[in-house]
């Protein structure tokens, strides 16, 4: 009898691949659009641009015109994010052409200076209106404002780290908030044109600035009214189907928001003399004191509500540069990793809530605050070119979505003329926000091009990448 051979057992071992879900459909897709673009600039201090034109019926124009113009940068945002599906938004198409130091600092300019002051201003704005209910004749307490706003951050850090189909479907809730606020002041100021009329109205042309320059200057601030949209670039890796739902999404988003905040202007028109609008910096709480005094609790809820939109939008969006960037070794590894679970990117989401925190607890959160608007212009200018670019030396590339070729050259003469407007409004405030970009090339130098780097850096650096990995139970994604 011969000997039996014996064989070990075979064990089979599944690999899953690690990467973020696409999750977001064109309804969830058009949400965050409504949500973020304009954030809740048209519930604060809308009197920016009546300001500048110095009549309502100009103002008015300018509104349809910054909205029309939003439209057409949003579809050269869209062309690029359908030829480039992947997390990062422009930080991806810039560093696809024009290599890895423009793409460095288009990342490191985002993260310093849009998303850390945003986050904490959309907290900001939502603790203080929450509160305003009780402080209607009086502001509340800063340091109160502040531990609230800290708060609101953190618990919705902390859900969009769970979840994010929950997320998206939590996000068309806080849209229709912001919809039914602006649907409010729309058929209030209806019913007060239906009641009184509209005396304030009577001469829409009165007070119209003539000076080419001064005009000039409201398109700036007709141009960044609108602004947020671009947070949904940067989540296109998550997106079902790109090419079809992002275009069709800006067109829709785009049309809804612009007619809501030129008909809420003009309710604001009816029941409130310009005079008075230009004085404001809540003009929705005043609208509805001289409209209906009960209702001020209820628009300042809805503001609160909105604003946490915002900031839930801003969450889910920044933090995707972040996790881009580190995929493309332009950030510490472990910001590259996602948790196994929840397939979101726990650590570039700390990263960024610990930034926005320091910009509430510090009290620079206004003075960065103002550098944003620099930064989006520069930022505008850099994914037109690289589309006017890409056009040029690749016009036979496949392009599921491609715009009319006079919509990114328009947007191209117009980031020109706003840019020096800026410089000419602000030449202090364009000098911090250079220095603060420029900060980025001695880090770039650090960590991208210094490769030999001292053994104890890099032991350090493992050390605290798989003590986080352990800790927060996340590993690199695909």
């Amino acid at each position: 009898m011969g000997k039996l051979e014996e064989t070990e057992p075979t064990v089979e071992v599944e690999h899953h691949k690690l990467e973020m879900k696409r999750s977001i459909s064109l309804f969830h897709v058009i949400s965050i659009l409504c949500s973020v673009t304009g954030h809740v600039s048209v519930f604060v201090a809308p009197a920016a641009i009546l300001s500048y034109t110095g009549s309502i019926a100009l103002s008015l124009i300018l509104w349809v015109f910054g909205g029309i113009m939003n439209l057409f940068l949003a579809l050269c945002f869209t062309e690029l994010g359908t030829m480039f599906p992947k997390s990062g938004g422009a930080y991806a198409y810039i560093l696809q052409v024009f290599g890895p130091l423009p793409g460095f600092l288009t990342a490191w300019g985002y993260l310093t200076l849009i998303s850390g002051p945003h986050w904490a201003f959309c907290a900001y704005s939502a603790s203080l209106y929450a509160m305003k209910p009780f402080y209607l004749d009086c502001k509340p307490p800063d340091a109160a404002i502040r531990l609230l706003a800290i708060w609101i951050l953190v618990t919705f850090v902390a859900i969009n780290c769970s979840y994010v189909k929950f997320v998206t479907k939590a996000q068309s809730v806080l849209t229709v908030t912001k919809l039914l606020a602006l649907l409010l002041i729309i058929v209030c100021g209806l019913i007060s044109f239906v009641k009184d009329g509209a005396e304030n109205l009577s001469d829409p042309w009165e007070g119209t600035e003539s000076r080419p320059f001064v005009i000039a200057m409201s398109l700036f601030f007709s141009v960044f009214t609108y602004g947020g949209w671009q947070i949904v670039t940067n989540l296109m890796e998550e997106v079902k189907n790109p090419g079809r739902d992002l275009p069709k999404a800006v067109y829709i988003s785009m049309f809804i928001i612009t007619a809501e905040f030129t008909l809420t202007n003009v309710a604001y028109y009816i029941v409130i003399d310009k005079y008075d609008v230009l004085q404001s910096t809540t003009v929705a709480m005043l609208f509805f004191e001289r409209f209906y005094p009960p209702l001020m609790p209820v628009i300042s809820a809805l503001v609160a509500i909105t604003a946490i939109g915002v900031l839930n939008c801003s969450i889910l969006g920044h933090s995707r540069v972040l996790f881009a960037a580190s995929r493309n070794e332009q950030a510490p590894v472990m910001f590259s990793m996602i948790n196994t679970k929840f397939l979101t990117p726990w650590p570039a989401i700390f990263l960024l809530t610990l930034w926005s925190i320091v910009m509430l607890v510090s009290g620079a959160l206004f003075t960065m605050m103002e550098l944003v608007s620099l930064f989006s212009i520069i930022l505008s200018f850099s994914v037109v070119v690289t589309q006017l670019y890409l056009r040029w030396k690749q016009p036979h590339a496949e392009r599921p979505y491609k715009t009319f070729l006079f919509i990114p050259i328009s947007q191209f003469a117009l980031i020109i003329v706003v840019f020096f407007l800026c410089i000419y409004q602000e030449p202090l405030k364009l000098g911090r926000g250079l220095a603060i970009l420029a900060a980025g090339l001695p880090a770039y130098w650090f960590g991208v091009l210094w490769r030999k780097k001292p053994k104890v850096y890099h032991r350090f650096m493992k050390y605290i990448t798989v003590g986080l990995q352990k800790l927060l139970s996340v590993g690199k994604a695909a």
